[in-house]
């Protein structure tokens, strides 16, 4: 049984018109295609990915959705070989690896109840962490602002599951670090600039191990004035518990473990080896953006001694103010706009500079905010923004960054102004 074989009535969902829909299944070849809007569509593809402990994993994945708005999904299997495994020591049981891992993305229309809405889905075990979301938001009618509400839940139940993160020190073990989260999402335009505002609350729920509240603000600007282009970012969150999860702390360095689950290249060690990750009393080389930015500090502890003799770790806490900017100048020379590939590839020097606090008072203690830290350097992205003529991959952008000053210079450092570098995945800001 069919309603308007002949497809002349306009119709906003083809699926129900038929008592047994037809689904169309093909192979996900990643180059774009106009979507079917007589059918739901199905694309099946291989899967191969890589991470030090699970060495190298083979799977496959799914995806489906009609007209990219009703029943969105993507469902993901690996299978861990161990095979090319890296950055093992001596205590580390090698084969106790998780030999299957997957996770499922799914988002659907709810625009029937209220217009512009989405439920969404997201459930995973890999890579060490499990972990469930389920959310609601809603767009205005422009699409520029975006309301949204999700419960989120993490953890890692086995000893085995912090080998695969590039900071283990920073996770708590068998401890459910569950939140409910509420925010608002707005993104402008003025002349010759574009701007975002991120405002997001968060609050422990259904758990016993945590005790965690904050509020967070965020706003990104990018100006673009010719040959050269000036990015802000302006960053504060308050924060309140006795009972805090390290993975979802604020960091003056950059982005914090829960926040680097959401990038595959960040989500385990491997392509980043682990002792790039690691805190200790001088600078380390790998950064993520995210926290206060402070990209100077990365893996930098931090150290402050207390009145009572005793030292407390400046790097992480619950609350915080930044500002951070960078001025991109890649356009002032013409030899590195290359035209035959500048859709595809990009290489973007710029200047940053950074600026910010943190609480340095413990846990439920009265809030006292540290001295104004300080970094400045030169840095430049490598973007690949279309993989040939693959246009469903999303870009990659690997980012270095040299910040010459900070102001507080670690023990075994001896000069404020000296060359240190920084790896990242993707974008300060």
């Amino acid at each position: 049984m069919i309603i308007d074989p002949s497809y002349r009535m306009a119709d906003v969902d083809m699926t129900n018109n038929v008592k047994h829909p037809k689904i169309h299944v093909k192979f996900d070849s990643k180059v774009s295609n106009p979507p079917d809007w007589k059918h739901y569509e199905m694309r099946v593809r291989p899967g191969l990915w890589y991470n030090g402990y699970d060495g190298l994993k083979f799977g496959a994945g799914l995806s489906g959705d009609y007209l990219k708005t009703k029943n969105v999904f993507e469902f993901g299997i690996f299978l861990s070989s161990g095979l090319g495994q890296a950055y093992l020591d001596s205590t580390v049981a090698v084969n106790k690896f998780n030999k299957v891992s997957f996770w499922l993305d799914y988002k659907t229309s709810t625009n029937s109840f209220i217009k512009k809405s989405n439920v969404y889905l997201q459930l995973k075990s890999l890579d060490g962490l499990d972990a469930v979301t389920i959310g609601f938001e809603k767009k205005s009618y422009d699409n520029r602002t975006r309301m949204y509400t999700h419960l989120k839940a993490i953890w890692r139940d086995q000893a085995q599951d912090l080998v695969y993160l590039i900071n283990n020190q920073e996770w708590g073990y068998q401890k459910l670090n569950s939140a409910l989260h509420v925010g608002i999402e707005h993104n402008y335009k003025y002349p010759k600039g574009t701007g975002s505002l991120v405002l997001n609350l968060r609050s422990s729920v259904f758990t016993e191990d945590y005790d965690f509240s904050a509020a967070t603000l965020s706003s990104v600007n990018k100006n673009d004035l010719g040959l050269i282009n000036i990015n802000t970012r302006l960053f504060a969150q308050i924060g309140f518990g006795n009972r805090l999860p390290s993975e979802s702390m604020l960091f003056v360095a950059g982005a914090n473990n829960e926040e680097l689950m959401n990038n595959k290249y960040t989500r385990a060690m491997g392509f980043i080896p682990p002792d790039w990750g690691n805190y200790g009393n001088v600078t380390n080389h790998f950064t993520a953006g995210g926290g206060l930015g402070l990209r100077g500090y990365s893996g930098y502890l931090l150290p402050q001694k207390n009145p009572d003799g005793t030292m407390t770790y400046n790097y992480k806490g619950s609350s915080g103010l930044a500002f951070n900017t960078e001025i991109e100048f890649g356009e002032l020379f013409k030899f590195m706009q290359i035209k035959a590939l500048k859709n595809s590839f990009k290489i973007q020097p710029y200047l940053f500079g950074d600026a910010g606090i943190i609480n340095s008072s413990a846990s439920g203690a009265p809030k006292i905010m540290s001295d104004v830290m300080l970094d400045a350097g030169i840095g430049t992205t490598v973007s690949i923004l279309k993989w040939w003529k693959l246009t469903d991959l999303k870009p990659l952008t690997i980012r270095f960054d040299v910040p010459f000053f900070i102001n507080r210079l670690p023990y075994a450092e001896n000069d404020y102004l000296q060359f240190r570098w920084m790896i990242g995945i993707n974008k300060a800001f």
